[in-house]
């Protein structure tokens, strides 16, 4: 008896895990189709990206597939995993496209991007500083970044330092956001040119 209803819970298990990969199979397409174009946008026109459904021979908690995310930047190439071939302004791209993906069709209410921006800059990086400014105005977005040309995108800014081992949190007004932006692009010792370039940053947004 119990073998029975073993065999009839592993039977209702199968159907359940067809109906998944069917419904990821359907998924994959659009996913891929919205990354790329992310991508595309992000100075990468020849970037493939590819959700690989494969049957995993067994099942699996998550059903009976194994999933690969498949990548490449150079149309001429096979697309291959992508923790295997791309690099960290790559990584850093793919990741933005699918998290402004998952942000928008789970209509989270926050989303935190931790330096995404790794490893772009330039036209890039504002391209970046477009895509995730675009996210806040359908949800609250906190962005933690090192780039002038995403920083000067948000709505707000605050500065983290540390003084006395501790460490602080400051809202900026504008004088003090246009000072931050221009240290941001010059380093320590603001020129007049950092401090033009910082004000044609925030006139952008």
């Amino acid at each position: 008896r119990q073998r029975e209803k073993i065999a009839a819970l592993r039977a209702k298990a199968e159907r359940v895990a067809d109906k998944i990969h069917a419904l990821r199979e359907k998924a994959s397409k659009g996913m891929s189709k919205s990354v790329v174009a992310t991508l595309t946008a992000l100075g990468m026109p020849e970037a493939q990206f590819v959700v690989e459904v494969a049957d995993a021979g067994e099942l699996l908690p998550s059903g009976k597939d194994h999933i690969r995310f498949m990548f490449t930047a150079n149309g001429r190439m096979a697309p291959q995993p992508v923790e295997k071939i791309a690099s960290g302004g790559e990584i850093s791209r793919v990741m933005l496209a699918l998290k402004a993906l998952l942000a928008k069709k789970a209509k989270l209410p926050t989303i935190i991007f931790d330096e995404i921006d790794t490893g772009v800059s330039g036209r890039i990086a504002d391209a970046m500083g477009e895509i995730i400014s675009s996210l806040g105005e359908n949800m609250q977005v906190v962005a933690i970044t090192h780039l002038p040309q995403v920083a000067s995108k948000g709505e707000s800014h605050f500065v983290v330092y540390k003084e006395n081992s501790r460490t602080n949190i400051s809202a900026l007004d504008s004088e003090q956001r246009v000072m931050e932006i221009a240290k941001m692009l010059s380093g320590s010792e603001i020129t007049d040119a950092a401090l033009t370039q910082a004000k044609l940053l925030l006139e952008k947004k």
